[in-house]
C-alpha cells in the first residue's frame, strides 16, 4: 500500500470547534473507514475518512484541492478568493504540495 500525505492543509472534523491546521496521511487504497493520520501541532489524532467534514489544501500552486463526502476534489476557480479565505482561517498562505502537477486525466485519478 503507498502512503500519500498531504502537508499544509486545514481539517474540519466538525463544524462546531474550530478546524485543525497540519498534515495528513492515509494510505491507497482509500475507502469510507480508511484510518486518516492528522498531525497538528503538538498533536496526533487518528479518524475514519468519513468521520472528516472537509479538508482544504493547495495542489499546486494554482490549484486548490478539497476532500469533501470522502471524495477529492480539485479547482482552479477564483483562485485568489480561495487564496485569500485560507490565508485569514491559516493565518499564513498554503505551501503548495507539488511544484507540478500533469493535467492528463488518468494521472489526475491517482492523486
Amino acid at each position: 500500500m503507498k502512503e500519500i500525505r498531504l502537508n499544509d492543509t486545514i481539517v474540519s472534523l466538525n463544524p462546531q470547534i474550530d478546524p485543525l491546521f497540519g498534515s495528513i496521511s492515509f494510505k491507497k487504497p482509500v475507502t469510507p473507514h480508511t484510518i486518516i493520520t492528522i498531525k497538528s501541532t503538538g498533536e496526533t489524532v487518528k479518524v475514519p475518512l468519513n468521520q472528516i467534514k472537509l479538508v482544504l489544501f493547495r495542489l499546486t500552486p494554482q490549484l486548490y484541492g478539497f476532500i469533501w463526502k470522502n471524495k477529492m476534489f480539485f479547482s482552479d476557480d477564483e483562485f485568489d478568493s480561495w487564496n485569500r479565505n485560507t490565508t485569514r482561517l491559516a493565518s499564513h498562505e498554503l505551501k503548495a504540495n507539488f511544484n507540478q502537477f500533469k493535467k492528463k486525466e488518468d494521472e489526475r485519478n491517482e492523486y
